[in-house]
């Protein structure tokens, strides 16, 4: 009988990890995970952009819009230690991130709006709304 197994990698990463602590006695770095988690999304006629950024002030964030492409760039900056501090584990990631979305054609990048709240920064922009198709008579002659 065959079975299914689940894989998660960073789930084994931080298993060979703590291997290697306890075979060579004390903390090492970790591989950093710098990818900026987003939800992407259209609801009530704008298309929207969520995206975690906890530790980052939102003055220190960098969104631009290029060719239709959206990016935020910024920095998870880490916390300086004292000479007397003895860390144990660090799994907050630091260091600069990067995410480029690219946008849909029919979208207002003249009105886009960013608001920041609790460590997460949503990019709202409104949907340029298309003529309906109209249908229109045409007399024939006879």
């Amino acid at each position: 009988m065959k079975t299914l197994v689940s894989w998660n990698p960073a789930h084994d990463l931080r298993n060979m990890d703590e291997m290697l602590e306890r075979l060579f006695g004390g903390p090492r770095a970790t591989v950093s995970n710098t990818l900026l988690p987003v939800d992407v999304y259209e609801q009530d006629g704008k298309f929207v952009v969520k995206a975690a950024v906890p530790g980052v002030n939102p003055d220190e964030l960098d969104i631009q819009i290029e060719n239709n492409i959206l990016t935020i760039k910024g920095e998870h900056k880490t916390e300086e230690t004292t000479e007397g501090t003895k860390v144990y584990r660090r799994e907050v990631s630091c260091g600069a991130f990067a995410r480029s979305i690219r946008l849909p054609e029919n979208l207002n990048l003249e009105s886009v709006d960013a608001d920041f709240k609790n460590g997460v920064v949503t990019i709202s922009i409104p949907e340029i709304e298309q003529p309906k198709p109209q249908a229109i008579k045409v007399n024939v002659r006879s």
